[in-house]
């Protein structure tokens, strides 16, 4: 086993279900993000938060866990007071808002359809 992580390729070909679904909203959405989304936060972190898989109009839109739809804002929200990440959730990878000792990511990392990893 090698020393070095190496998270999925946003294009990645190993779930054909899941790569037809994404390959569908691409093309039905295609200025989203609609890949394998990469965890969010630093690898030697304490705290892991494992969700299950990427919305459909959060994590599989901006391309960062729990991003984009009610259930970051309840998340990241409650990080920032906890002191877990700092700056100001907005929604969109482009916030600035970065975690401490925390990582976020997805057991699944694409979108699935119906909601059914």
């Amino acid at each position: 086993m090698s020393g070095t992580f190496q998270p999925p390729a946003a294009d990645c070909p190993l779930c054909p279900r899941l790569v037809e679904y994404r390959t569908a909203n691409q093309a039905a959405n295609p200025g989203w993000f609609n890949g394998a989304v990469p965890s969010f936060g630093p690898l030697d972190a304490r705290l892991l938060v494992v969700g299950l898989a990427p919305g459909v109009r959060g994590a599989n839109r901006t391309g960062r866990p729990f991003t984009g739809d009610f259930a970051g804002v309840l998340l990241y929200e409650t990080l920032i007071k906890f002191g877990l990440a700092e700056g100001t959730y907005g929604a969109d990878p482009s916030d600035g808002m970065q975690l401490r000792d925390c990582r976020v990511t997805n057991a699944v990392r694409c979108v699935p359809p119906a909601n059914l990893p």
